[in-house]
């Protein structure tokens, strides 16, 4: 039998809309920089977070940005004036795609360097968005 080539996922995906921001991880820094107007002074740009699972996410950008860059993602709380970070994380780009609806993006990527932390971190969203997708009535992809 050959290899279809055919990606079968892991894990379950949440369909998700989270706004969020993402950096080039700073051993990749001198490789991909961006314009200042891009980003602001510690390099952060703003992203939307469109789906969520145990392996990596995927998110909307305005910028390009290569497979295989590495990059630090940070998901604020939407909640209470001073937002604390949900999470704080490195992902490895795997997939890019030019959207055909505006100016953008979709970025996918692999979580990498996890701690301990991190993977804490990974299970709370995961077990939010479950208990979200449970209390509203919706299936998850």
């Amino acid at each position: 039998m050959t290899d279809s080539g055919l990606i079968v996922r892991r894990s379950v995906r949440f369909e998700i809309s989270l706004p969020a921001r993402m950096r080039v991880a700073a051993h990749h820094a001198d490789a991909l920089s961006f314009a200042k107007g891009v980003c602001d002074e510690d390099r952060w740009i703003d992203v939307n977070i469109i789906d969520f699972a145990a392996g990596g996410l995927g998110f909307i950008a305005e910028v390009f940005v290569p497979r295989q860059v590495d990059l630090e993602i940070q998901i604020p709380s939407q909640e209470g004036p001073d937002k604390q970070i949900y999470l704080s994380c490195q992902i490895r780009v795997q997939r890019v795609q030019m959207t055909d609806r505006r100016p953008g993006y979709k970025i996918g990527g692999e979580f990498i360097n996890q701690t301990p932390e991190v993977e804490s971190q990974i299970e709370m969203m995961l077990h939010r968005l479950s208990s979200e997708c449970d209390h509203q009535g919706e299936s998850h992809a």
